[in-house]
């Protein structure tokens, strides 16, 4: 059995050095790109709508880019600790902080089916009564107050580690990672069911490719997890490679929806059948 390496930061460097930074960097460089075309496309389509909640995504989707390219600065500083640490501290933040935004776009659109729920009860004089009830009451501010819980949990936690504890050691930091992951795996589970919530609602399976896409995602942080554990190259590799496949299924939806007759169908996903 593997001992666990408590000093293990970025699990690149599991890997054979020479290869750690090749491939680390074809890695970096395919997941930036398939970020910055599903961020162009989800803004584009965000413009031509004019739904708010859209702009979770292309932000989303564009934070998370980012967050690769300091996962690649903190494996080429990774003899500087100081430097190597903040680094690393970045990318965890940006990458949760970019799940929750995507998460976002799906909470305010449920949040907005909710509304239009409650008005249409409200209209019902049997139910008026039902309507101001203090059970109905307390799911509606639920309801508004979980979107901005979802977003600030990211830099809530971070922060507070660093205000706690200005200079986090290796093994810190390695905890604070297994508990950001903790966070993405129930956001990006929370995605995946409301991806296919919307699909068997709109009775549109040809584009389950999408929840597929975020599955994918989930099950690189899952490996991830169990790196941590017993900081598995085998593990790792299945990670990224879950990763790339997630962003690719993306990008082909792109490619779907600009050149095929079913034009705009992705935006569904993100939006109530009328």
């Amino acid at each position: 059995m593997t001992v666990h390496d408590p000093t293990l930061l970025n699990p690149f460097t599991l890997l054979v050095p020479y290869v750690a930074f090749s491939s680390s960097l074809l890695i970096t460089i395919a997941s930036v790109s398939f970020c910055s075309i599903i961020s162009i496309y989800f803004f584009r389509s965000y413009r031509f709508s004019g739904f708010g909640y859209l702009l979770g995504l292309p932000i989303g989707f564009a934070v998370l880019g980012v967050s690769f390219v300091f996962e690649q600065l903190s494996l080429i500083f990774q003899t500087y600790n100081v430097l190597y640490h903040l680094l690393f501290w970045i990318q965890l933040a940006l990458a949760s902080e970019a799940f929750a935004l995507i998460a976002l776009s799906y909470m305010l659109k449920n949040r907005i089916g909710t509304r239009t729920k409650s008005s249409t009860t409200y209209l019902d004089p049997s139910s008026l009564l039902a309507h101001h009830n203090v059970s109905t009451k307390t799911k509606d501010l639920f309801i508004s107050i979980l979107p901005m819980v979802a977003i600030s949990i990211p830099l809530t936690v971070t922060m507070s580690a660093l205000f706690v504890k200005p200079f986090l050691n290796y093994v810190e930091l390695a905890d604070l990672s297994f508990v950001m992951r903790i966070f993405d795996m129930i956001i990006l589970g929370y995605i995946f069911k409301a991806t296919i919530a919307s699909l068997v609602k709109a009775a549109n399976l040809k584009l389950l490719y999408v929840p597929a896409a975020f599955a994918c995602l989930w099950l690189a942080q899952y490996s991830l997890l169990i790196t941590y554990f017993d900081d598995s190259s085998i593990a790792f590799i299945g990670s990224v490679s879950a990763r790339l496949v997630g962003l690719a299924l993306f990008v082909y939806a792109m490619y779907n929806a600009m050149f095929t007759a079913r034009g705009r169908e992705i935006e569904i996903e993100t939006r109530e059948k009328t």
